[in-house]
């Protein structure tokens, strides 16, 4: 794909985040995610992908940008693996009226003066800066930890519900 079609489609992804409407509700993250994984079913065969994790809450978001995330996570994870074929590590915690969520991975890793940069419509990254745009529009951040051949690990956090939910 060249530079310019590349910058072209981050470009839309972002604005798409930035037009589309906030239908915040209450979402069932393992249902997404769930969803997710099935649309992923063959990508993640391919790669010969293991996925784990443990139950999701139920927090306030649209549930198609929820989807939307989490794909972008996932399937990043399963393209982009070292030698050894991909494990992927879905998950979430509470951290004060929010929860913490997470897409660990095996993979090749991010060079930590690039964590940043990967959020960029400039970076060459096609759906991250969008992913981004969708979470701070729920209120929440996304943001990577991670070391060049060491895997990443994915954080976002979006509010949680009024009502109680169960811990993960």
């Amino acid at each position: 794909m060249s530079e310019l079609r590349r910058l072209l489609r981050a470009l839309w992804a972002m604005a798409r985040a930035s037009w589309s409407p906030r239908w915040s509700r209450r979402v069932e993250g393992e249902r997404v995610l769930a969803q997710v994984l099935a649309e992923l079913r063959a990508q993640l065969q391919t790669a010969g992908a293991q996925v784990s994790g443990g139950s999701l809450p139920v927090v306030r978001a649209d549930p198609r940008h929820l989807a939307r995330v989490l794909r972008t996570l996932v399937a990043n994870a399963a393209r982009h693996h070292g030698d050894e074929p991909p494990t992927i590590h879905v998950a979430a915690r509470p951290a004060g009226r929010e929860w913490l969520f997470s897409v660990r991975d095996n993979g090749a890793g991010v060079e930590p003066r690039r964590h940043h940069a990967i959020f960029s419509a400039f970076s060459g990254a096609t759906e991250l800066p969008g992913c981004r745009r969708l979470v701070e529009r729920h209120g929440g951040r996304m943001w990577v930890e991670s070391a060049r051949g060491h895997g990443a690990t994915f954080y976002f956090s979006l509010p949680a519900t009024r009502e109680v939910v169960h811990e993960v």
